[in-house]
C-alpha cells in the first residue's frame, strides 16, 4: 500500500497529472465508479456491517459473480468449502462450467454464456423468468446473511457491476469485491486511480482536493479525472502522451498486449521500475531496479479491507548483495531530480501520511449506471471465448520454480458436445481457437456449458490468449480442429 501511495502522490505532486492506473488487466470506466462508491474509503467496518471471512463463512448463501474462488483466492475457496461441509452453505456460480473448486465447495453451476451475467443478475432480482437453479438461488439470496461476490472479470462485462448493485438492494444480500491480485485493495485506499485520490475521496472533489494538498503541502492537485490504461495505452501509441512511467506491468496482461507494445516503442521517454526484466525492459529509455516483497517492509491490505502489515523476510546482512529501493523510495529520488518535493523518505513517513488524510467523509460517489451491451452471435464454426487465469501458470513470479510448475493443472480447451459436434471435433482432440491476430490450440474436454462457448485458461500456453489469439473473453472467434503439421489447412465455405 506504501508504494502504490506513493505513485499516487508522485503522478499528482510531481508529474501533476491523475493519469495513474492500477489496473494492468481488463478495466473499464463502470468499474472505477463502482470501486469508487463500493470500496473506495470503506475500510474493514469495525461495526460488523462489512463482509469479512468470518461472514463470508457463516453465510447461507454466496453467489459468484465473475470469480472462481479456488484459483483466484484460495483463502475464500478454503472458507467456502469449510462452511458447505460444516453448517451447508449453499454457493452458486454465475459461470461457464462448474470448476473443479465449485464442486469441491458443493456448489451449483447457474450457467452462463459470456455477456450474459448482466441479464442473470437481473433475474435474480426480480426473481421473474427463471427456472431452478436459478429460482432457489433467488430465494437464497434473500435469506438473512447471504453475501454475493464479484471477481475483477467483471469488469469486462458491459453492466455487470451496475446489476450486482442492483441485486443487492433488491435481495438484501450484502455485495463484496475480492480481487485476484494482493495489491489491488490497497492501490484503490492509495488513490492509484484516475478519479480517486487517497481515502476514496473524489479526483474532481473541491473538498477533497483542498485536504489532500494540504497534508501534502502543494496549493492544487489536477481538476479533471485522468486517463485510465487502455487510454494511457492510446495516448501513448498515438503520440498524445510523450512520456510514460511504467511499475511492474507485465505486457501481456494488458487488455491489448499488441497496442501496448506499440505505445511502449512509440513513447519518447520510458521509465521502467521492476524487479527482473521484461518486454518493458527491452524498450525503457531508464529501468531502476526496486525491492522485491520479501527485500521491504510494509502493508497490504485485504479483500475485507483489513491492515496486513510485515517486516522484510531478507535483511542486509543476510544478503550477498546490496538490496535495491522500495518504490517509494526511487520516487522520492526521481522527485528530489525534478526538483518537487515529494516528502516521503521513509516507510514510517509514508505510514504517518495516509493515517493523517485518513478516509473521506465527504458526499459518496454514486454508484454505477451503466447497460448491458449487445450480445455477439456465434455462427456454425464459431464461438464466444471465456476464460480466466490459473492459480499456477506462466505468471512472472513463478518462472524458474520447476517444481511449482509440475504441479499445475493440465491446460484444456472446453466446449459443449454439441458444439464440439459442429466444429468436427471430439474429446481429446486439438482444438484450434483462432482470434483476429493468431491461433491457440489445446486439446479438447468436452464439458457441459453453453452451447457455441469456448472456454481457455488465459495464460497456460504460448504468451497467453489475449497475445497469441488477439482475442478477450466475450468476442468472437473461430474453432475447430487444429491443422496437423505439414497439412495445408482445409478451405472453408462462407
Amino acid at each position: 500500500m506504501e508504494d502504490a501511495y506513493a505513485y499516487s502522490k508522485f503522478a499528482r505532486v510531481a508529474l501533476d497529472t491523475n493519469d495513474i492506473d492500477f489496473r494492468a488487466r481488463v478495466h473499464s470506466g463502470e468499474e472505477a465508479d463502482f470501486l469508487a462508491a463500493r470500496v473506495a474509503g470503506r475500510g474493514r467496518d469495525l461495526d460488523g456491517t462489512g463482509v469479512t471471512y468470518t461472514a463470508l463463512e457463516q453465510a447461507p448463501a454466496v453467489l459468484l459473480v465473475g470469480f472462481e474462488a479456488e484459483e483466484e483466492a484460495p483463502g475464500v475457496f478454503l472458507r467456502l468449502r469449510k462452511a458447505w461441509r460444516k453448517h451447508g452453505q449453499r454457493v452458486f456460480s454465475l459461470a461457464t462450467h462448474a470448476t473443479r473448486g465449485l464442486e469441491k465447495a458443493g456448489g451449483t453451476l447457474l450457467p452462463a454464456a459470456p455477456g450474459t451475467e448482466t441479464e442473470w443478475l437481473d433475474a435474480l432480482a426480480s426473481g421473474v423468468g427463471l427456472e431452478d437453479p436459478g429460482t432457489a438461488a433467488a430465494e437464497a439470496l434473500r435469506t438473512e446473511g447471504a453475501v454475493i461476490v464479484v471477481g475483477e472479470r467483471l469488469a469486462a462485462v458491459a453492466g455487470g457491476l451496475t446489476a450486482a448493485v442492483r441485486t443487492a438492494s433488491a435481495t438484501g444480500a450484502r455485495l463484496v469485491w475480492i480481487p485476484r491480485r494482493a495489491g489491488e485493495r490497497g492501490a484503490v485506499e492509495a488513490g492509484a486511480l484516475p478519479s480517486l485520490l487517497p481515502g476514496g475521496r473524489p479526483a474532481t472533489d473541491p473538498r477533497a482536493r483542498e485536504e489532500v494538498a494540504a497534508v501534502w503541502g502543494v496549493a492544487d492537485l489536477p481538476h479533471r479525472y485522468g486517463r485510465d490504461t487502455g487510454q494511457i495505452v492510446e495516448a501513448a501509441a498515438s503520440g498524445e502522451l510523450q512520456a510514460l512511467l511504467v511499475a511492474g506491468v507485465e505486457v501481456a496482461d494488458l487488455p491489448d498486449p499488441a497496442r501496448a507494445r506499440a505505445a511502449l516503442a512509440e513513447v519518447g521517454f520510458l521509465v521502467s521500475l521492476e524487479l527482473r526484466p521484461s518486454e518493458v525492459t527491452e524498450l525503457a529509455d531508464v529501468v531502476l531496479p526496486v525491492a522485491a516483497v520479501a527485500e521491504k517492509a510494509g502493508t497490504f491490505l485485504n479483500w475485507e479491507g483489513r491492515a496486513r502489515f510485515f517486516e522484510a523476510a531478507l535483511k542486509p546482512d543476510q544478503m550477498t548483495r546490496r538490496l535495491a529501493p522500495t518504490d517509494a523510495r526511487v520516487l522520492q529520488m526521481l522527485a528530489d531530480a525534478m526538483d518537487v518535493h515529494l516528502g516521503l523518505p521513509d516507510l514510517r513517513t509514508v505510514r504517518s501520511e495516509i493515517d493523517r488524510l485518513g478516509a473521506w467523509t465527504g458526499p459518496a460517489a454514486a454508484d454505477p449506471v451503466d447497460t448491458a451491451g449487445a450480445l455477439p452471435r456465434p455462427a456454425a464454426g464459431e464461438a464466444v471465448l471465456a476464460g480466466h487465469r490459473l492459480l499456477l501458470d506462466q505468471g512472472v513470479l513463478q518462472l524458474g520454480d520447476e517444481a511449482l510448475a509440475g504441479t499445475r493443472h493440465a491446460a484444456h480447451a472446453r466446449v459443449s458436445a454439441a458444439t464440439a459436434a459442429e466444429a468436427g471435433v471430439k474429446d481429446g482432440d486439438v482444438l484450434a481457437v483462432t482470434g483476429a491476430t493468431g491461433t491457440v490450440e489445446l486439446p479438447l474436454r468436452i464439458t457441459e456449458m453453453p452451447d457455441r462457448v469456448v472456454w481457455l485458461p488465459l495464460n497456460s500456453t504460448g504468451t497467453g490468449v489475449a497475445s497469441d489469439a488477439g482475442a478477450l473473453p466475450g468476442s468472437l472467434v473461430r474453432i475447430g480442429p487444429a491443422t496437423p503439421v505439414g497439412e495445408a489447412p482445409k478451405e472453408v465455405e462462407a
